[in-house]
């Protein structure tokens, strides 16, 4: 009996040691078929020990048990895209709602640029001159009937430049209102993008994660409530680790059933707040290119774990 015990002891230990996710540890759906492939096979032979009587039952229902908690914890996936087919339009189906969006490399990839200032066309003379200088002018003008010194040429304000069109797509998707999303992205020094959760018939915006490249103090990350035409604030990062150097980057954005939500990047916590009012599950996964350029790669989102306090 005792090589039975060790090869089963090792075994569950494996088995928990693999689904023990850390908090900051993005799951990952290769993890899934291994253990749930383990997780099988050691049934199996729990089973066949209690049938050969090689094991006592007390001891093989208490494996059963373990076993039985660790398979709550299998990170059950609800959306996987790699784009490594080469196009954004089938398995899954995105669908461009404006701007433009382009798979390079089995990446998918936007640019959305920033209009120069431009000249109003407006002329600005002596806009800003004095009632005085105005009148010692004239009176100039009157006795040499030339034009007097404080005239000047005319001048054209800049025109404020105009706000891009945003670069946006989405996909149909249902997943709980408890989740674990991971994308890896790339972003140009100034890029801006927004993460967008949909929900209901008509993919409205529930959810909104707003990622500057040059994150800081007074620019964070923002995570918003989107109610009607209306949008609340519910948490801003508070640390602020270099992402516009032009590497990729894994952000994890995760959602508890208690409503506690937290924001990562590569494994590091840089956002938490509470946040319970959208209760239903949501039916869409949205990309917003608001500024810069973006790319994206694998982008997953998986059954939450429970609370570590249960």
């Amino acid at each position: 009996m005792r090589p039975f015990l060790n090869r089963y002891f090792v075994a569950v230990l494996t088995v928990a040691m693999l689904i023990s996710v850390s908090p900051g540890a993005p799951a990952r759906a290769e993890d899934n078929k291994q253990l749930k492939s383990m997780i099988s096979e050691l049934e199996k032979q729990i089973e066949d020990a209690d049938k050969r009587m090689v094991a006592h039952p007390t001891f093989l229902n208490e494996l059963r048990d373990i076993l039985k908690k660790y398979k709550s914890r299998l990170r059950e996936i609800f959306f996987r895209e790699t784009f490594k087919d080469g196009n954004y339009t089938n398995n899954p189906k995105w669908t461009v709602k404006s701007g433009a969006f382009k798979v390079k490399g089995e990446r998918l990839t936007s640019s959305v640029r920033v209009a120069a200032a431009e000249p109003s066309g407006e002329n600005t003379t002596g806009q800003n001159k004095t009632l005085e200088q105005e009148a010692v002018g004239l009176i100039l003008d009157s006795i040499f009937g030339t034009p007097s010194k404080t005239q000047q040429p005319p001048q054209e304000t800049p025109k404020a430049a105009a706000a891009p069109t945003p670069a946006f797509l989405y996909t149909h998707k249902n997943f709980p209102p408890a989740f674990e999303m991971n994308l890896r992205f790339k972003a140009s020094p100034s890029a801006q993008m927004d993460i967008l959760l949909l929900g209901g018939k008509n993919l409205t915006p529930r959810y909104r994660l707003k990622v500057r490249a040059d994150h800081s103090d007074a620019a964070p990350m923002e995570v918003i409530r989107e109610t009607g035409s209306r949008q609340y604030i519910v948490g801003a990062s508070d640390k602020f680790p270099v992402i516009n150097d032009g590497k990729f980057h894994t952000l994890t954005w995760v959602r508890l059933t208690n409503g506690e939500m937290n924001v990562m990047i590569d494994k590091a916590r840089v956002l938490r707040t509470y946040e319970v009012y959208y209760r239903d599950n949501f039916t869409g996964l949205g990309l917003m290119n608001t500024a810069g350029d973006q790319t994206w790669d694998d982008i997953e989102i998986f059954k939450a774990l429970p609370p570590e306090n249960g």
